[in-house]
């Protein structure tokens, strides 16, 4: 908290900056920034815009799932109750938006117009309007704008004093979406504060996601390819409603949070936060921010149905202590590859155990757009997004952004053996790049080194493994894979064949750097494998990892000395 900051003299006025005419939503439009524009223009010209454009990739997440929220309630007159006839509706949405779609979606925009107001003085967008610490004091802007890595490279918020209020409605969205947990202002009537704090109470709800989405050739694609990715159940379908259509958030617990999340709506907009941005249109210059709305996943196991944007993983601790089967949504790895999840993207089977992960919901989803025109060239194009958390949730540590195209056939249910080479190959390319690493840790303590540079080459060989089977994997499995997929052997050993070639020629690039003291076998302390020997294991670890086409290559010259190596 920042004690010297108290309230601006001037009320806001609750005409000012209203989302559905304010430019805030920033777009790319023919592949360059296309600025800013409002939500309605944002729908009329969706077909014209590539995607959204925030500064980050969480950003975009976090405003995809509000459009989406959006179009769900504004055609929820359509609202398919099967996966055939979700198809069909899309496919004439989008070829009939200008007159079918967008006037449904406007008018609902309009109906509504009341809450888009972001400095309303009883019920802003996305906020509690008398929002107040028991001393009036207003925190800082860092409590908003994310600030920690990868942000550092967008934006530094020491010294940060005054955003503009496009800039604060997305952060507002953000907020929601991926705050940090930690100690948060003990606001006036919380339920849960004590001593002017409220103690920690988790990430927001994206935070807690591997987010997965898909992607169309515009925005209005991606828009209905994701739509309907997830239905709420017909006995609820009501009361899955977004923060606009429920009365005004106040500091209370709301009397429905036992029973909700409702729906994918509910979780689209859901609002962990209470939060009140002091300021105008003119520009905000701070934030009173604390936990709102909250739910253990544990004890909400049915928004696994309702949340299509992430897989699932079993976790038997969980699962031990609530006595019944927990699934937790599965996160992405900061220092992996989407493509390295294969296995967790896609079942390999049909039947599955009740302890297997689940895939996202969105994939399922995509599986039933298979042949559809929303799916040019039969390609399914993933995006996937996530943070890790660290200092016991409180600071934003690390961030994944990557996407992966997929054959559409990959993703048809029949296709079983298709799914198992394509899973097998990621685990060739592990057990490949194992045998890299196995390597690099042979060749430097062959060339004295011990303890954290051994680590160090491991950790850099396998690093440099995994950026260069990356571009082979994605290649291999848009080509090769359904190329021969009328006979996987031949897929699978044209797999095998390249991944094995381009380790070991990483294997030989890595044995032309060590200095010529590692070729002896020996040193003060005696005998030691020299890199003759180390190479041998190196080429009996790929030809484990790679069986079906065992390399043809000889022990590398040990006269070759290239000019950086080191004596």
């Amino acid at each position: 908290m920042n004690s010297g900051m108290t309230e601006p003299p001037d009320a806001a006025h609750p005409t000012s900056f209203n989302l559905l005419d304010e430019p805030w939503l920033p777009v790319v439009i023919d592949n360059a920034a296309g600025g800013d524009v409002p939500l309605t223009t944002l729908f009329r010209i969706a077909s014209r815009i590539d995607r959204l454009g925030a500064e980050v990739g969480t950003m975009n997440v976090a405003l995809l799932r509000l459009l989406l929220a959006i179009l769900h309630r504004a055609l929820a007159a359509v609202t398919p109750d099967s996966a055939d006839e979700s198809r069909t509706i899309v496919e004439e949405l989008r070829n009939r938006w200008d007159e079918a779609g967008l006037p449904v979606v406007l008018d609902y925009l309009e109906r509504h117009r009341e809450r888009f107001f972001l400095f309303h003085p009883t019920m802003p967008f996305y906020q509690v309007a008398d929002l107040a610490s028991p001393k009036g004091e207003v925190s800082e802007l860092s409590r908003l704008v994310a600030e920690r890595p990868p942000y550092l490279g967008t934006r530094s918020t020491r010294g940060l004093r005054r955003i503009s209020a496009a800039d604060a409605a997305r952060w507002l969205t953000h907020v929601h979406a991926y705050d940090v947990s930690g100690i948060k202002t003990g606001v006036v009537g919380h339920p849960r504060a004590k001593g002017g704090k409220v103690y920690p109470e988790g990430v927001g709800w994206c935070g807690q996601l591997g987010s997965l989405h898909l992607v169309g050739r515009t925005l209005l694609d991606t828009l209905l390819l994701n739509l309907w990715a997830a239905v709420s159940p017909a006995e609820v379908r009501d009361h899955d409603l977004p923060p606009w259509e429920r009365p005004p958030t106040t500091a209370d617990e709301s009397p429905e949070l036992a029973s909700r999340p409702y729906g994918p709506v509910d979780l689209y907009t859901w609002q962990p936060r209470l939060v009140r941005l002091v300021g105008d249109e003119n520009g905000v210059t701070g934030v009173v921010l604390t936990y709102g709305d909250r739910f253990i996943v544990q004890k909400r196991q049915w928004v696994q149905h309702i949340e299509p944007m992430t897989g699932w993983r079993y976790s038997k601790p969980q699962s031990a202590k609530y006595h019944e089967a927990i699934f937790m949504p599965r996160t992405h790895d900061p220092n992996s590859q989407l493509w390295r999840s294969m296995s967790t993207l896609i079942r390999p089977g049909a039947e599955r155990a009740p302890t297997d992960d689940l895939p996202a919901q969105v994939i399922e989803h995509a599986s039933q757009l298979r042949g559809s025109s929303l799916l040019p060239d039969g390609i399914v194009r993933l995006h996937a997004t996530g943070v890790t958390y660290g200092s016991n949730n409180s600071v934003l540590d690390d961030f994944f952004d990557d996407g992966l195209d997929l054959p559409g056939a990959l993703l048809d249910p029949e296709q079983r053996a298709l799914r198992a080479v394509a899973i097998n190959a990621v685990s060739a390319a592990r057990n490949g790049t194992s045998a890299v690493w196995k390597l690099a840790d042979n060749l430097a303590r062959a060339a004295g080194a011990s303890g954290d540079s051994v680590n160090g080459a491991r950790q850099e060989a396998e690093a440099l493994a995994y950026s260069r089977l990356d571009p082979l994997y994605r290649d291999w499995i848009l080509t090769d894979l359904t190329l021969w997929e009328h006979d996987l052997l031949v897929s699978e050993a044209h797999w095998h064949s390249r991944a094995s070639t381009e380790l070991y020629r990483l294997g030989e690039d890595l044995v032309h750097q060590v200095p010529l003291i590692a070729w002896r076998g020996f040193d003060a302390n005696g005998p030691r494998s020299d890199v003759g020997q180390i190479f041998v294991w190196f080429q009996r670890g790929l030809d484990a990892a790679f069986p079906k086409q065992r390399a043809q290559q000889t022990a590398p010259d040990p006269q070759y000395q290239p000019s950086e190596v080191s004596r």
